[in-house]
């Protein structure tokens, strides 16, 4: 697509920091077509942009965006938690702090509803600094865009709109055509870049499954997905399960567990996979099941045939937007004044969800494709 160069107004434009350091893959991935066509337009505009994410996606971005010119900083957020060096983490976010304010940005702006992108923004020294929420954070902006993010017209709930509908806000007198399709960044970009998969030869096709989740509201049961597994293995498959940290630890085990004589079909991958190479294994995978999660976001950029479990959250706005995953929920059994952080029934909307449930859909997958 060749892009012709607009009139500007007086404001001018020569270098764009979108600021959009997120800690959720999902978020990032759910934006990633928006920031795709974001660069290729700078790049036929001869407009210079920098991208501040989160460090932990550089190794699985930077190969997405190749070619297009796009300079990079990247929020140390590891060194920030707790536990970490207090003097290390101080130096490193005064250096990713420096690194934005030597872009020297006419215009810096963000996608996200978080404290620290704004604080970022805030501190960028931009000539014009916007602001994409009105809700949260108003205040230190030249311009503050009200962007509805819930309640939004019928087939635009979704994120993917929102972000759509802040860039033709941010960049509109720079006359960046406006999208219309939903669907994820190109990520056949990143193939070359990925390892080996590290999936044991085997006959079997795979099936990836990640019982884990940054939200109790977010996380099927682990007997649901021991059975899941079980059915699975009966159908010829071998098991690989994903996660990261303690918690998503136990989880697997509980899985394992549940697979008795049959775990010689189930390799557990907690802990042992960097992103790239876990978008290595899900490229391998013939399916994958998830949790709402960010596994099960890439799985879906990716184009691996797939279903992710919703409980309370809002599929309308944040599901995978990949032409072969399914998505299941079964919020109808909600009480009126359910929401994800109070809930009276268990999070039922959750739990009831069997793993037949699963298997058919699944099936209707496999059918359509």
């Amino acid at each position: 697509m060749t892009l012709s160069k607009p009139h500007r107004e007086s404001f001018c434009v020569n270098r764009i920091a979108l600021i959009n350091p997120t800690k959720f893959l999902g978020n990032l991935l759910l934006s990633g077509q928006h920031i795709q066509h974001l660069a290729h337009w700078c790049a036929e505009q001869e407009i210079e942009l920098l991208l501040v994410l989160d460090a932990n996606f550089r190794d699985l971005f930077e190969p997405v965006f190749a070619g297009e010119g796009v300079r990079f900083v990247y929020y140390p957020r590891q060194a920030l938690l707790p536990g970490a060096r207090t003097w290390a983490g101080v130096s490193a976010w005064l250096t990713c702090v420096r690194e934005i304010r030597a872009f020297k940005a006419d215009l810096a702006f963000n996608i996200e509803e978080d404290s620290v992108c704004h604080r970022l923004t805030h501190f960028s020294g931009a000539s014009r600094k916007v602001s994409s929420t009105g809700e949260r954070y108003r205040f230190g902006f030249d311009q503050v865009l009200d962007i509805p993010r819930h309640g939004r017209p019928a087939g635009e709930e979704s994120i993917w709109f929102v972000v759509r509908d802040v860039l033709q806000a941010v960049l509109q007198t720079q006359g960046l055509p406006t999208l219309t399709r939903p669907q994820y960044p190109d990520m056949r970009a990143l193939e070359s870049a990925l390892p080996e998969s590290g999936a044991p030869v085997d006959a079997r096709p795979l099936a990836v499954l990640h019982a884990g989740a940054s939200k109790a509201y977010k996380k099927w049961p682990a007997v649901h997905f021991a059975e899941l597994a079980n059915h699975l293995v009966a159908r010829g498959y071998r098991i690989g399960l994903i996660g990261a940290g303690s918690i998503d630890a136990e989880v697997n085990s509980q899985v394992v567990a549940g697979l008795g004589v049959q775990r010689e079909h189930c390799v557990d991958y907690c802990d042992r996979l960097d992103l790239q190479q876990l978008a290595a294994l899900l490229k391998a995978a013939d399916l994958m099941v998830g949790n709402d999660s960010g596994p099960s976001h890439l799985a879906s950029a990716l184009g691996v045939p797939g279903v992710v479990i919703f409980g309370p959250t809002d599929i309308g706005i944040w599901r995978p937007l990949g032409c072969q995953t399914a998505v299941l929920n079964n919020k109808q059994i909600c009480q009126t004044d359910c929401t994800r952080h109070f809930c009276r029934s268990g999070f039922a909307c959750l739990e009831t969800i069997t793993p037949q449930d699963v298997m058919n859909g699944l099936d209707s997958i496999s059918s359509t494709s």
